[in-house]
């Protein structure tokens, strides 16, 4: 027998779509909460010309925190590092627009 978790939910897919899909998903509330009344392409586009939208896109990737905390709390280590990889992306996503 491995040393490694034999739990179903312990797959590095397990956390890596809810890492990339929740700031999506955190991103969207704050949208539907602050939006009045533009279009999401609005929406986007004002928070771009006021430098905004990389700092909120970089607050929408902090509940990957809390999910990473309770993967390793579980001891599902391959469901977390899914979570920390999709963290990765938005982290690259920041630093590229930041450079250019």
């Amino acid at each position: 027998m491995s040393s490694h978790s034999e739990h179903k939910f312990d797959k590095m897919q397990f956390g890596f779509w809810p890492g990339l899909l929740g700031p999506l998903l955190v991103f969207a509330i704050v949208y539907l909460l602050k939006s009045e009344d533009q279009s999401l392409t609005e929406y986007i586009n004002s928070l771009w010309k006021f430098n905004v939208l990389i700092k909120l896109l970089s607050l929408c990737v902090f509940p990957n925190l809390l999910l990473f905390l309770f993967f390793i709390r579980k001891k599902y280590d391959w469901a977390a590092r899914g979570v920390l990889m999709a963290t990765f992306i938005y982290a690259f996503v920041v630093l590229f627009s930041k450079l250019f």
